[in-house]
């Protein structure tokens, strides 16, 4: 297995491990008094590396956020979806950074949210969740 891809195996690893909430807390996750809360599911993250020159690591990229339900809506309805959606946003968010060139300003939090929200209704269909609530985005460059 060549390294490149042998480290991006292990950044998503960590990160899977990192951005998983402990079963206790994702039993407490979309349960709330109040019937009209919003709903958050949050989601295991996405973690990537951006290959540049030479196939050489240029950046690590690391996202970490929550799915806003629309109202009335529960988080098993999500339960079908989410091995698909996990797949369609590594596969979004690594296509959204390796499209930008070197010397472009870096990709924003709008930017994020949208190509993430789009992924989300192509696959769930309308009138499930609402909104993205970003919580983190890590970037780290590899200078050589």
């Amino acid at each position: 297995m060549p390294v490149d891809r042998l480290l991006r195996c292990l950044v998503l690893i960590l990160a899977v491990a990192l951005f998983s909430p402990a079963p206790a807390a994702r039993a407490a996750e979309g349960a709330s008094a109040d019937p009209n809360a919003p709903v958050f599911v949050r989601t295991q993250g996405v973690a990537f590396s951006v290959i540049g020159a030479n196939n050489k690591i240029q950046k690590e990229v690391q996202l970490a956020f929550s799915l806003e339900l629309e109202k009335g809506k529960l988080e098993a309805a999500l339960d079908p979806f989410k091995r698909r959606l996990q797949d369609a946003y590594l596969i979004a968010m690594s296509d959204l950074w390796e499209s930008r060139p070197a010397d472009a300003p870096p990709v924003s939090g709008e930017e994020i949210k949208a190509k993430l929200m789009q992924v989300t209704t192509e696959i769930t269909g309308p009138g499930l969740v609402k909104d993205i609530l970003l919580q983190g985005i890590g970037e780290r460059s590899h200078v050589r």
